[in-house]
């Protein structure tokens, strides 16, 4: 799922962080095949990508460089740049993969790899 999303042809500019914040959401393993992905699985993923978009935009953005201060998204991440720690919704620790050449962030008990 995770280098489709990412890939700018099919979807452009989502970007890393808010590819896994949309898909812990959706609850979507970051590996999962995306031919795979049911229609239900779909319409979640879809109404993940909005919510995170639009937390996004309320929040002035995700900024993670200290110097600049303009975002506070990264204050609310439920799982991107917070391996080790507790995931939001279920407790579990957060993992840190690499998906494609970029660092994924995932909770192995809300997004089971099927």
């Amino acid at each position: 799922m995770k280098p489709l999303l990412l890939d700018q042809a099919f979807l452009a500019g989502l970007g890393n962080i808010y590819t896994d914040e949309a898909l812990h959401r959706a609850r979507l393993h970051p590996l999962a095949a995306s031919d795979s992905v049911k229609r239900k699985q779909a319409e979640r993923l879809w109404e993940a990508i909005r919510a995170v978009l639009n937390e996004g935009i309320r929040r002035n953005g995700a900024s993670i460089d200290w110097v600049y201060r303009g975002g506070e998204f990264q204050n609310y991440f439920r799982v991107y740049d917070r391996e080790g720690k507790p995931c939001p919704v279920c407790g579990t620790k957060i993992q840190r993969l690499v998906v494609g050449q970029r660092g994924t962030h995932v909770c192995p008990k809300c997004q089971i790899k099927r």
